[in-house]
């Protein structure tokens, strides 16, 4: 993300820029960093701050593969809307990753059970204050064409705040074939792709323990939308 925020108008013709949300386990994070290591693609990833994400050997071993690390942050849904009380947070916890990497990014972390969303915080606060480049989601340029494995497809309906703000996608992908599809197509020049390391899953049974959890949550998701409206 970083060399994207930084790289101005010097962007190669076609790009992927590559993006994991590390929620819950950052020993499933460390897996598909060894893989895209063997492949020779850098990724940014992504930890919250708690206990089972933020490891931090885990964390030092994926940056020295060469991938960019940062702060998955969550600070105004933690606070309940004090914002003085989540930038403070958001301040310690930037300061936890510095002792341990070099963190130049951040990204949001949906809290889609909150009714606050953490971006907002950057309406009071300016990123650059805490000697951070750039944000996942608000540094993300209008041009690029986003895909989420959010909800549980590429372009799913239970996606509730995990998009580019302002942007309609104008192409689409409901599985990970369509993707691929898309890819090789060369009818787009550029994929912001999210992935949720904790999604995917090597053996069925761990898939299918993932998949009622996805399920469950998406359920909840289709509640809280309905009640918002």
């Amino acid at each position: 993300m970083h060399e994207y925020v930084t790289a101005g108008n010097k962007l190669p013709e076609r790009f992927v820029l590559m993006r994991h949300d590390v929620d819950n386990w950052a020993k499933n994070a460390l897996k598909t960093a060894s893989v895209e290591e063997e492949y020779g693609i850098r990724a940014t990833y992504y930890f919250r701050t708690h206990k089972k994400a933020f490891v931090p050997d885990i964390i030092q071993e994926i940056e020295k593969m060469g991938h960019e690390v940062g702060y998955h942050y969550e600070a105004l849904s933690t606070a309940k809307g004090d914002y003085e009380k989540a930038i403070k947070l958001f301040e310690d916890d930037v300061q936890k990753f510095r002792e341990i990497c070099n963190i130049k990014t951040v990204c949001m972390h949906g809290a889609v059970l909150s009714k606050y969303d953490n971006r907002d915080l950057w309406k009071s606060y300016n990123l650059r204050d805490f000697g951070i480049l750039g944000e996942a989601y608000l540094s993300a340029g209008k041009n690029l064409n986003y895909f989420t494995d959010t909800g549980r497809g590429w372009n799913s309906k239970n996606n509730m705040r995990d998009f580019i703000p302002g942007k309609t996608e104008k192409f689409s992908a409901e599985r990970t074939d369509d993707l691929i599809k898309l890819v090789d197509s060369c009818e787009i020049n550029n994929f912001y792709i999210s992935l949720h390391p904790d999604r995917w899953k090597s053996n069925i049974a761990n898939w299918s323990i993932f998949w009622l959890y996805d399920f469950v949550l998406n359920t909840g998701k289709k509640i809280v939308m309905a009640v918002r409206q």
